[in-house]
């Protein structure tokens, strides 16, 4: 065996209503905190309808018999049962389960509301934060939560490969008494309540670490604990009696590794496994032919980019970016790599993230594309190479190879594995590269991807106005403002081009018919916390 509704909510900005602002369009889903934000996210969390009836029920109908093992089969393998060393979306389904966070981000309200904090209050424009904790919450372990566990999380996080952006905006935290927490950070920070919603801030048991190093991270207060793991196999979660959360619908839950689409499903049509994650896009039709199963759909928040190294020839030249965002078409892309399952994107930036504007995107222009190009080489000679890890994403960028030899640009593909991919972009050894990333709700999410030094930035893109902009949006209080500061960064994304957005991917998950409970993020990062799966 290996090892609510008392509460204050903090002024994060004034009310979120709709800002008009010169440049970019608004958008309705920019409200952050706002029941007008992400409206077709909230529906498709609730459940979408089919010819079958309600697809992803919140709860079980009366007298349904449902399974006591649920089994899902899995894209991605889990490699590790520390929150604080992997960030992505096969462990986070393990975090929200087994872990639980201060503050928990509902997916129907577009609020922040209590979780293991019962409220919490700040004072001095975000800069420092005190945490009341909810009283009797209980540890895996039998260990009651304390304040001194908050310290040691946030005190842990230091040089961790997911956590360590989160240690490096606090100050100080300490623990005024056993259920009381004060956060001082470095500087103000209005979106910090949000940010302690992700798995990665999730709260863990001092002693269960310190007693078991290699397990004990895995130690929380969720619904689920951790009963057994093989990486590159399996890991088998079993219900918690003690959770403060409801008792789960199901007493083991089990993620499966088959990183093969078709022998998912497969094992889905034959009863190994309950759920099967991102079916393929042209399996979908099996999925909804077949009684016996349920497709859940969404408007996925993760973002399928191209980025220019900006650090390295030819990707250095601003002309030679714009030739290629030009020079390419990007809703034939969507066509032939998500077979139409996708929603344009049209700026670098997530549509149901807050200070999201429509900047247009860019529509192919072949003449203007040569143009640009005409500037970053007078003599002819364009080349550049694309780095890619995946089908789809090879996909992509054989359609831009084909595209951009009518501009004149020779484009080299190089394929890699993801760890290989993952690495060489990291370290700038990329030209360009097709990658993808999930844009939470709050607007400081989008410092990941743009500040220099960052693993998530692969354009490796530099800009003082940009890191400007993002220390005074997330210290502003004045809504109108704060959105203007992030139009103006999507729009100096928009002109420098670093990075070309390409689509927004529907996401699907294929279940055994009646299966529900589940709570979808569009980050896919979703919680199976109280999936229930019937018997028939």
């Amino acid at each position: 065996m290996k090892k609510m509704r008392q509460w204050t909510m903090i002024l994060l900005t004034a009310l979120l209503t709709a800002g008009v602002v010169t440049g970019c369009k608004s958008s309705s889903v920019s409200t952050q905190g706002s029941k007008e934000s992400g409206e077709a996210s909230s529906e498709q969390a609730a459940g979408t309808e089919t010819a079958g009836g309600e697809v992803n029920a919140a709860k079980p109908a009366d007298g349904m018999e449902l399974k006591e093992d649920i089994v899902m089969g899995m894209l991605s393998k889990h490699t590790t049962v520390d929150e604080m060393e992997a960030s992505n979306t096969q462990h986070n389904y393990v975090w929200r389960m087994v872990l639980d966070t201060l503050t928990h981000y509902n997916n129907k309200t577009k609020e922040v509301e209590p979780w293991l904090a019962d409220k919490w209050s700040t004072e001095d424009g975000g800069k420092t934060y005190t945490f009341q904790l909810k009283e009797g919450v209980k540890f895996h372990n039998g260990e009651t939560l304390k304040a001194s566990d908050v310290v040691f999380t946030f005190n842990r996080m230091e040089g961790t490969t997911a956590c360590n952006n989160l240690f490096e905006k606090v100050e100080s935290v300490e623990a005024t008494d056993d259920s009381t927490v004060k956060i001082v950070l470095k500087s103000s920070n209005l979106d910090w309540p949000y940010m302690m919603t992700l798995p990665t801030a999730s709260i863990m048991n001092e002693k269960a670490c310190t007693d078991d190093p290699t397990d004990g991270p895995a130690v929380g207060t969720g619904p689920w604990k951790l009963d057994f793991y093989e990486f590159g196999n399996f890991t088998k979660l079993s219900a918690f009696a003690d959770s403060w959360r409801k008792a789960p619908n199901a007493k083991t839950f089990t993620f499966k590794y088959i990183p093969d689409d078709s022998a998912r499903l497969i094992a889905l049509e034959n009863g190994e496994v309950d759920i099967c994650q991102d079916p393929s896009t042209i399996e979908l039709s099996t999925i909804t032919d077949d009684p016996r199963l349920d497709l859940i759909s969404y408007k996925g928040g993760s973002l399928t980019y191209m980025a220019f190294n900006t650090k390295k020839a030819p990707a250095d030249n601003e002309d030679l970016r714009k030739a290629v965002a030009y020079g390419i078409d990007i809703d034939s892309i969507i066509l032939a790599a998500a077979d139409g399952y996708g929603t344009k994107a049209t700026s670098f930036w997530g549509w149901d993230e807050f200070g999201y504007y429509d900047c247009g995107g860019y529509t192919r222009d072949v003449e203007k594309a040569k143009e640009y190009l005409a500037k970053a080489y007078p003599n002819g000679g364009a080349s550049l190479e694309i780095s890619v890890s995946g089908s789809v994403r090879k996909t992509i960028a054989e359609m831009m190879q084909s595209q951009l030899k009518e501009v004149g640009i020779e484009v080299t593909i190089n394929e890699m594995d993801s760890a290989g991919i993952s690495t060489s972009t990291t370290n700038g050894e990329h030209q360009a590269c097709i990658y993808g990333m999930g844009f939470n709700v709050f607007g400081d999410d989008a410092r990941r991807i743009l500040q220099p030094g960052s693993a998530v930035n692969k354009a490796h893109y530099e800009s003082e106005e940009v890191m400007n902009l993002l220390d005074k949006a997330v210290a502003e209080t004045d809504e109108t403002k704060r959105k203007e500061d992030y139009q103006k960064i999507q729009e100096n994304i928009y002109e420098n081009v670093p990075y070309i957005p390409i689509y927004f991917a529907d996401g699907f998950l294929a279940a055994k018919k009646g299966t529900g409970g589940i709570d979808i993020y569009p980050t896919s990062h979703h919680d199976f916390s109280e999936t229930f799966v019937p018997v028939k």
